[in-house]
């Protein structure tokens, strides 16, 4: 039995599946808890609702897949940081979003104490077609 938890977080409407050998047992956007349109940042509520549908703890999960392609759309955003200045601001905000993205394992550790997390963390890219 393998479980994979999905994770789409830090950005506008975060969210989290749980798949159990190639099936989907669960996913929930994290608004739904928080009570806020596209809720960004990490989707704690909706990791519980997951683990509680399969009846499972975090110490289950085999795998963390978040997705991420910092690669996608690069051109465009070169050609806005050439055209447009941005503000500094946003610059720093873009790295800070980065930053969170490498510290999911920590997250985790923080929302859910007391559970280990024996899963490998990995970076799913997602490319829309």
């Amino acid at each position: 039995m393998t479980y994979i938890l999905g994770l789409n977080a830090y950005h506008g409407d975060s969210s989290a599946c749980l798949v159990k050998d190639g099936a989907l047992v669960a996913a929930a956007e994290e608004e739904r808890f928080r009570r806020i349109k596209h809720w960004a940042g990490f989707p704690s509520e909706a990791i519980r609702y997951c683990l509680a549908e399969a009846g499972i703890r975090l110490a289950d999960v085999d795998a963390v897949a978040i997705n991420q392609d910092a690669g996608a759309n690069l051109w465009k955003k070169v050609a806005y940081m050439v055209m447009r200045r941005p503000d500094l601001s946003l610059v720093l905000d873009r790295i800070r979003n980065k930053r969170e993205r490498v510290g999911v394992a920590e997250e985790l550790a923080r929302v859910f104490p007391g559970e280990s997390l024996r899963a490998g963390l990995s970076v799913t890219i997602s490319r829309r077609t």
